[in-house]
């Protein structure tokens, strides 16, 4: 078992058989669901939180909140690098003031044969996010730079800067660097709001926003500028709109819709994304008629109920969203599900049953299995979670890979030119 100092530092107890949950509900930790540490991944401690283990000689679970030497612990929590999908959460018991997490995916971790180990999975060998090609500030630095010099009056070259300096984005750093995805943020607003939103937590939130949202609309000649320039620059990429640091892009269809003509008025090349919360299916039909290759859909669920709850939509509902999928389907474009993985979620057996009809009625092309980012005691409540019992986040990827062969698993929005 691990745990966390007063000052953060992180160590181990050895002895000490350490436990993981799921849901509700504390596990062993087992050998085979356990991966080395990915490259690039971080520590977090949990305040308020003391770790939980394995009792072998009761065969139940206990907690510890003192160190061998008498100091207060907390419990002890990986992020995982892009592509890897987690499996199981940290065990902690909670102190009654303990503060509700910010925005970060918690995973187990345990210290074995001298190394640090993880409950996950790599959900998708694309390399785009991968910590160790990003390690080249000097290089983006005189990229920016180069791009700022050559399109000095384009706003999104500049925010796409920003992001990719103080937030390291490394979507917006693939950018400068001429490589795999841009991201093309485009519209401030938004007519959802999600209890896990990067860019924007009202005042009555417990947790600030991680980054800030956009706070301008880029005209349709910035964002053709933007995709045209990485389309030229870059074989099979890709440029996506609806990013972490916007709101809603269908808010702008016709906007957005214009750029996308305008690209495609002047190349074929590369593929056009749409990541939304399909909340407008007109909007929708509209960009698809001017020229969409691909959109990617977000669900934190396929019931209703849980959805609602979480995204808490505005002038829209599930039907809405539902609609978005059939319209884009049925138009042939490529279509992802974003859908946000919690063990002992996703994968219980109400979940997964729902879940397997939502996938024969709407036959997707790709799901992108992303760690929602949240503090699972604060997620359960929200969306009034009725536990029911988990399958195990391996189980549900075996199972939807041999139920729908047809559907690729991944992490990241391809190119329709692979």
């Amino acid at each position: 078992m691990v745990y966390a100092d007063r000052t953060g530092d992180v160590w181990d107890f050895p002895g000490i058989e350490p436990a993981f949950r799921t849901g509700t509900r504390f596990v062993r930790a087992n050998a085979a669901d356990l991966i080395k540490l990915p490259y690039g991944s971080c520590f977090f401690s949990l305040p308020g939180r003391f770790p939980v283990f394995y009792n072998r000689r009761n065969n139940d679970f206990n907690h510890i909140e003192v160190s061998r030497d008498g100091n207060e612990i907390t419990a002890v929590s990986a992020f995982m690098a892009s592509s890897y999908l987690r499996t199981y959460l940290p065990a902690y018991i909670k102190k009654e003031d303990a503060p509700v997490l910010s925005m970060w995916a918690y995973t187990g971790v345990v210290f074995t044969d001298g190394e640090f180990y993880v409950p996950g999975m790599r959900i998708d060998d694309d390399i785009r996010s991968d910590p160790s090609i990003h390690e080249n500030d000097m290089q983006l630095e005189k990229s920016i730079t180069e791009l700022e010099n050559r399109y000095p009056k384009n706003r999104l070259v500049k925010q796409l800067a920003s992001c990719s300096t103080r937030y390291r984005c490394l979507c917006a750093r693939n950018f400068f660097l001429s490589r795999f995805e841009a991201p093309v943020p485009t519209t401030p607003g938004c007519n959802a709001l999600c209890a896990g939103c990067l860019s924007y937590q009202g005042v009555s939130s417990p947790f600030a926003s991680s980054q800030e949202r956009l706070d301008f609309m880029p005209s349709p000649e910035e964002i053709s500028e933007v995709i045209l320039h990485h389309f030229r620059a870059v074989p099979g990429a890709v440029a996506s709109f609806g990013q972490g640091c916007e709101g809603e892009p269908l808010l702008r269809a016709s906007d957005l819709a214009a750029a996308v003509r305008r690209v495609r008025e002047k190349t074929e090349r590369g593929t056009i994304n749409l990541n939304t919360n399909g909340s407008i299916p007109e909007g929708v039909k509209m960009l698809i008629n001017a020229g969409l290759d691909s959109i990617r859909i977000s669900l934190n669920s396929p019931t209703r109920e849980y959805y609602t709850r979480y995204h808490r939509p505005s002038g829209f509902g599930f039907d809405d969203v539902m609609r978005s999928v059939d319209e884009a389907l049925s138009a042939g474009i490529f279509v992802s599900l974003n859908l946000f993985f919690m063990p002992g979620f996703t994968d219980m057996e109400t979940e997964t049953e729902e879940l397997v009809r939502f996938l024969t009625r709407f036959p997707v092309n790709m799901i992108q299995a992303r760690n929602l980012n949240i503090d699972p005691d604060f997620y359960f409540d929200l969306i009034e979670f009725r536990e029911s019992d988990p399958i195990g986040i391996l189980n549900l990827v075996n199972l939807l890979r041999e139920k729908f062969p047809g559907i690729r698993l991944g992490y990241y929005n391809p190119s329709m030119r692979e």
